[in-house]
């Protein structure tokens, strides 16, 4: 059984645009992998917007040909509704949203009413 994680966007009018990612999404590797690889609007796009990935890689194209399915990107109204639900229809263990400056993340373990983001890069030097 994996750690999965919601890789999302945050778009301009407001919505988020998440991917499931099955494996890893842990702080430790995929806050670091996030931070280190798809640090830039285009980079965090090309991941939020793809769709399913079995795992991220340092190289999106290899993330996505590893890919066992083929679901689609699923779109939240806003933050506070990915913040919310962005396990409901997933079971994802950790979400992520990149603002247009930097990684965002919170675990889903949780109590849906006391979820808050916190920025990845301030909290790496913790992760194990």
């Amino acid at each position: 059984m994996g750690t999965s994680s919601m890789i999302g966007i945050l778009n301009k009018d407001g919505s988020v645009t998440a991917s499931y990612c099955h494996y890893d999404g842990y702080l430790a590797y995929n806050g670091r992998m996030l931070v280190e690889n798809y640090n830039s609007q285009y980079d965090a796009e090309m991941v939020a917007k793809g769709g399913y990935i079995s795992g991220l890689k340092e190289d999106y194209l290899e993330s996505r040909q590893e890919a066992v399915h083929n679901d689609p990107a699923m779109i939240y109204d806003s933050v506070d509704v990915f913040l919310r639900c962005g396990d409901r229809s997933t079971g994802a263990d950790y979400l992520y949203i990149f603002d247009g400056t930097a990684w965002f993340y919170t675990d889903t373990y949780t109590n849906r009413k006391d979820r808050r983001f916190e920025e990845v890069e301030m909290n790496l030097e913790g992760a194990a």
